[in-house]
């Protein structure tokens, strides 16, 4: 079950930010909350995502991006701030065990992290929700534990 704090996030009008889960949530449950607010729910499944390469090509599958989808930072960036082909309210996005990338490209991860506070910013200023998750058994500094 997800904890107290993550339910009072997913029960705000709109519930946005990008948080650091004290434990593993179960994705059944996660997407279930996240789609009673009328959010997108995105899990990507993090267990063998060591590099850059591996989380843009599983992101781009998971989230469904366009066909012309660059394969690079500025693309990625591009794609979750402008979703125009997902019909949904906001959006939740759960990276679980991140351990594997984090060991092998902590900088990469950094800057995923970074990339995703900015779309939640960018997507607070258009009215829309924007939550993203992430789990595993090394937090970075950068981020709130719930």
């Amino acid at each position: 079950m997800p904890s107290t704090e993550l339910k009072n996030i997913l029960s705000s009008d709109l519930p946005r930010g990008v948080f650091w889960l004290k434990t593993h949530a179960s994705v059944p449950d996660l997407s279930k909350l996240a789609r009673a607010k009328g959010m997108a729910f995105f899990h990507l499944e993090g267990k063998k995502i060591e590099g850059k390469d591996q989380f843009l090509n599983h992101a781009s599958v998971v989230m469904k991006f366009p066909t012309h989808f660059g394969k690079n930072w500025d693309a990625f960036y591009d794609c979750i701030t402008d979703m125009d082909w997902v019909q949904a309210e906001g959006y939740c996005i759960y990276f679980d065990h991140t351990d594997a990338f984090a060991e092998h490209h902590a900088s990469e991860l950094d800057t995923v992290i970074e990339l995703f506070e900015d779309a939640v910013g960018l997507w607070k200023q258009e009215g829309k929700s924007m939550l993203v998750l992430l789990s595993g058994n090394q937090k970075p500094d950068s981020l709130k534990a719930i």
